[in-house]
C-alpha cells in the first residue's frame, strides 16, 4: 500500500479536517468542465457490459435503482445532519440574545428606580418638578420632545434620567433582536423537521430499492452474475506518475481494486462509488463530503479532454457516480453491487470532471 509521508500526512490533516480545496461550487448543469463527455451527453446510466442480455440488462437496472436510492438517501441525511446543526446554532443564538434582552431590561429597572426614587422625594417635599412630569408621560422620549426638561433639572438628575432613556433604548433594542432570533430559530427547527421527514421517506425508498436488487441478485444465474462483471481489470499498475493530493489519493484507491461494492459502504473492505473516493482521500489526510452529488460541488471543473489521472469523474445528471480518472480513456470505479473496484472504460454517460487541488 501506497502511503505519504507521516510528517507530510500529519500537515495535510491541520490544514484541512473537512475539505481543503480550491473551492468553486457551481453546479454541474452551468456548463463548466461538462459535456465534455468521451462520445455524447449524459443519460441515466444502469451500468450494463456491451452485448448484455436482457436478464444482465434488468439486473443492472434493479443495481441502478438502488444505488441512485441509495445516493439520495445519504444525501439526506447529510443535509439533516447540516439543517440540525444550523437549529442548534440559531436556537444558542436566541438563547443568548434573550439573556442579553434581560439583562437590559435589569439595567432599566434600575435605572428607572434611581428617576422615581428622585420624582418621589420631589414630591413628598412639595415639589412636582420635570421628573415627576417625566414619570407621567406615556414615554420618556415623548416627554422630552415636547419640554427642555434636561435644561431644567440639576446636573445630578439629569445624568440619571439620560442612564435611564440609554438603558431604555438599549433594552428595546435588545428584545427586538432576541425576537428575531427567536423567529429565526423557529424557522430553523422546522427546516430541519422537513429535512428529518425527507430524509426518512428517501431511507425508505432505498431499502425497498436495495431489497429488490439484493432479490434480483440472489435470482440470478452465474452466468448472468459473470456477464454483469465483465469487462475491466482489478489489476491496474498503482505507480501512477505525477505529484499532488490527487495522484496520491488515487494512488491509495488502486490499492483496493478488487474489494466487492455494497451500498452506503465507506471501507476498508467493501466500497460503493463515492465512499471508496472519500476513504482514499481520508487515507491521505482530506476529508470529503460523502455522496457523489457534493462531491461533485467541491474543487475546480475542468473539460474531459484536459482531465489527468486523479481527477474525479462524475456520472448521470443528477449526478449518481463517481470514479478516479486513471487516463487514457479509464477510470477507477466501485460500479455496482454483484462487481468489485476495478478500472473500467469512462462511460457517455460522464457528466462532469473535477480536480481536488490544495
Amino acid at each position: 500500500m501506497v502511503s505519504p509521508r507521516p510528517a507530510d500526512r500529519g500537515v495535510r490533516r491541520r490544514l484541512s479536517v473537512a475539505v481543503v480545496v480550491t473551492a468553486v461550487v457551481a453546479l454541474l448543469g452551468s456548463g463548466a468542465g461538462l459535456g465534455a463527455g468521451p462520445t455524447g451527453s449524459a443519460w441515466a446510466d444502469p451500468i450494463v457490459p456491451p452485448g448484455a442480455s436482457d436478464a444482465v440488462t434488468s439486473l443492472a437496472q434493479a443495481n441502478a435503482r438502488a444505488a441512485d436510492a441509495t445516493e439520495a438517501s445519504l444525501d439526506a441525511e447529510e443535509q439533516l445532519g447540516v439543517r440540525r446543526g444550523e437549529a442548534d446554532r440559531t436556537r444558542g443564538e436566541a438563547d443568548a440574545a434573550r439573556e442579553v434582552a434581560d439583562a437590559a431590561r435589569a439595567e432599566r429597572d434600575v435605572a428607572f428606580t434611581a428617576v422615581d426614587q428622585v420624582s418621589r422625594a420631589a414630591y413628598q417635599g412639595g415639589q412636582l418638578d420635570p421628573l415627576g412630569a417625566l414619570l407621567g408621560a406615556e414615554s420618556p422620549q415623548a416627554y422630552l420632545d415636547r419640554t427642555s426638561l434636561l435644561d431644567t433639572i440639576s446636573e445630578e438628575n439629569r445624568v440619571l434620567v439620560q442612564r435611564f432613556l440609554d438603558a431604555t433604548a438599549v433594552a428595546e433594542g435588545a428584545e427586538r433582536d432576541a425576537d428575531a432570533r427567536a423567529l429565526d430559530a423557529e424557522r430553523s427547527a422546522a427546516d430541519a423537521q422537513r429535512t428529518a421527514d425527507d430524509a426518512q421517506r428517501r431511507k425508505d425508498d432505498a431499502d425497498r430499492e436495495v431489497a429488490a436488487a439484493e432479490q434480483a441478485l440472489a435470482d440470478a444465474s452465474p452466468e448472468t452474475l459473470a456477464a454483469l462483471r465483465r469487462g475491466g481489470t482489478t489489476n491496474f499498475p498503482t505507480d501512477i506518475a505525477g505529484t499532488g493530493i490527487a495522484i496520491e489519493a488515487l494512488k491509495m484507491a488502486l490499492t483496493q481494486q478488487g474489494k466487492p461494492y455494497l451500498w452506503g459502504a465507506t471501507g476498508p473492505s467493501t466500497y460503493d462509488c463515492s465512499g471508496l473516493v472519500q476513504w482514499a482521500y481520508r487515507q491521505v489526510g482530506v476529508g470529503l463530503p460523502r455522496v457523489s452529488r457534493q462531491q461533485a460541488l467541491i474543487g475546480i471543473p475542468v473539460s474531459f479532454p484536459d482531465a489527468r489521472p486523479g481527477d474525479l469523474l462524475f456520472f448521470n445528471e443528477p449526478v449518481t457516480h463517481v470514479g478516479f480518472y486513471v487516463g487514457d480513456g479509464k477510470f477507477l470505479e466501485a460500479p455496482q453491487s454483484g462487481d468489485v473496484v476495478k478500472v473500467s472504460e469512462v462511460r457517455r454517460s460522464l457528466s462532469g470532471v473535477r480536480r481536488v487541488v490544495l
